[in-house]
């Protein structure tokens, strides 16, 4: 509560409802505080703290940046599917472990166009780029790196083999068949 307050007048804010943006970055934070006060809260920086349970539901669903790099997180299951107005997440340098379980938390963030996860545990997965992009079809820059049309199609081939070869055959008017299976 005191480093809310510290930022709060380092702003020179004194209304709850003035506050669009929060840097709690660099406080030693070890876990979310309770923002539920700022209905009108757009960005929220936590990044370079402590934090290891991440516990977002007194967020406003409203918020579009959220950054929470540079922290010790384990997980985001369960934290942030309420955010789903959400542009930017920055989730890079933490200790993320399930990749499945992240792109399952994410996946009705439908404006979520800019997200890093490198340097957790899960992005040496072979497949996670593909495998995250094809989750986050909004999603337009991956690990500080563009995702082009190109590669898109190639996660949506990869990913959706059986929906790819049915969509190709009504695009050239052809009979859908099943594979071989021998």
């Amino acid at each position: 509560m005191e480093n809310i307050q510290d930022a709060l007048q380092q702003r020179g804010t004194t209304r709850d409802t003035d506050v669009c943006e929060l840097r709690l970055d660099r406080k030693e934070l070890t876990s979310v505080p309770d923002l539920s006060r700022f209905h009108f809260l757009r960005e929220l920086r936590l990044n370079n703290n402590k934090i290891r349970e991440l516990s977002c539901r007194s967020l406003n669903c409203c918020l579009t940046e959220l950054y929470l790099h540079n922290n010790n997180i384990k997980s985001i299951s369960g934290a942030l599917n309420h955010l789903t107005c959400l542009r930017l997440l920055l989730l890079h340098n933490n200790q993320i472990r399930s990749l499945e379980d992240t792109m399952h938390e994410l996946r009705r963030m439908q404006q979520l166009q800019t997200a890093t996860f490198f340097l957790n545990p899960f992005s040496d997965e072979p497949e996670y780029r593909p495998h995250v992009i094809h989750c986050l079809p909004s999603i337009q820059v991956l690990d500080r790196k563009e995702v082009t049309s190109a590669e898109r199609r190639r996660c949506f081939q990869m990913f959706s083999r059986d929906r790819h070869r049915v969509l190709q055959s009504v695009a050239f008017c052809r009979r859908a068949t099943r594979p071989s299976t021998s």
